[in-house]
């Protein structure tokens, strides 16, 4: 899932459901044009809120002054302000806080919030802008010692803040999402994401059963004139030191019970491959990037594969080498032979679906008809 849709998906959820009462009422949406929060009723207490999605609105031109914490009286002129919450709330979004939060905000809220389970943080400078309030982020995190749950959506920071955000989440943590949504329009964009310091999240929370690494396509559009929505594809990690760290960490250091891994946003070769799938016997869902050479170099991917006896979803975004490139423009598409899903529905007799695609573009997806039938083409997308 993109950024852009998992705000989309969050908004139609929410105005699907009829209006409630603040006594009924178990999730929450706040749109923010200050870092003042509102005083919550005492139904909203008496309710058993669950969930609190903080979103800003915050003027662009406003943003920076909103930043600056000065030692005032009056509240109203503070540079925040946190109300008491419901102590029942477990998961929380904060969203579209481009330039981060004053300093001590966060601490403040981490206060009131002390038991969540669920984190989500959505396209922001999380560490903001000065040494105060990275601290500050870095604090807040730390503090969380229930968290169950880590989602990170286009996330940006300096170099080094990962590194330090990875050695304060609890190593309790069960789920991990670290997402990108490419873009075309920044041919720097690969640099600002933090690659080379993603690992050490999984060293870190050896209790991980579910993690994501990866960068998507952004969203298509009709417009012609959004870069962003009309061009196709991505880019992803190639960079073998990078691509070393991550695959030692799944390998030596890291959690040793995944169900599901989605490591798309690193480039491996077949081979490593095959030792993520050693080192990882439970895994059910597996999503990888691994270069293909050649329109046959699926048939190594294929037998690496087999290795995954309990598999049950799998998805490949190959990397085409020059050779794979000449015969795609010959009009040569990259499938799966037919002996080649056999070999496979056979080896992982679980196997529900299998998707490939050529940088998340040329998407071919099989699925199993019937429980021990063959893997037979089920869509195809441009």
């Amino acid at each position: 899932m993109t950024s852009s849709s998992y705000l989309a998906a969050k908004a139609d959820a929410l105005e699907s459901q009829d209006p409630v009462s603040p006594s009924q009422a178990r999730a929450a949406q706040i749109p923010l044009q200050s870092f003042h929060l509102p005083t919550f009723p005492p139904e909203a207490f008496d309710a058993g809120l669950q969930s609190l999605i903080l979103t800003s609105d915050i003027k662009l031109d406003e943003y920076t002054t909103l930043l600056k914490t000065e030692k005032v009286e009056e509240e109203s002129q503070k540079a925040f302000h946190v109300p008491d919450l419901p102590s029942s709330i477990n998961a929380l979004s904060l969203e579209l806080f481009s330039l981060g939060y004053p300093a001590g905000f966060l601490t403040a809220l981490g206060n009131t919030l002390p038991k969540l389970k669920s984190l989500t943080i959505y396209s922001q400078l999380f560490g903001g802008t000065t040494p105060a309030s990275r601290d500050d982020a870095l604090a807040f995190i730390d503090a969380q010692s229930s968290l169950q749950e880590l989602h990170l959506l286009d996330v940006f920071a300096p170099s080094g803040f990962f590194t330090s955000f990875a050695s304060a989440v609890d190593p309790s943590l069960r789920f991990l999402e670290i997402n990108y949504t490419y873009r075309h329009s920044d041919p720097q964009f690969l640099d600002t994401v933090p690659s080379k310091e993603l690992a050490g999240f999984v060293e870190n929370c050896p209790q991980l059963v579910g993690l994501t690494l990866s960068i998507s396509a952004p969203d298509i559009t009709n417009d012609d004139d959004d870069r962003e929505g009309t061009e196709i594809g991505v880019r992803l990690v190639e960079k073998e030191a990078d691509v070393s760290l991550i695959r030692r960490a799944l390998i030596e250091n890291g959690p040793a019970h995944l169900f599901a891994l989605d490591l798309t946003m690193f480039m491996l070769k077949p081979s490593e491959v095959g030792s993520v799938l050693e080192a990882q016997k439970d895994l059910r869902f597996l999503a990888f990037t691994v270069a293909i050479e050649a329109c046959d170099g699926l048939a190594e991917v294929v037998g690496i594969l087999g290795m995954g006896t309990r598999l049950e979803v799998i998805e490949i975004v190959g990397v085409p080498g020059r050779k794979l490139v000449e015969k795609l423009k010959q009009g040569k598409q990259l499938e799966f032979e037919e002996k080649q899903l056999k070999c496979l529905a056979k080896r992982c007799k679980g196997l529900r679906s299998l998707k490939c695609s050529l940088l998340r573009t040329k998407v071919v997806e099989y699925t199993r008809e019937g429980e021990d039938g063959e893997l037979v083409k089920s869509g195809v997308e441009a």
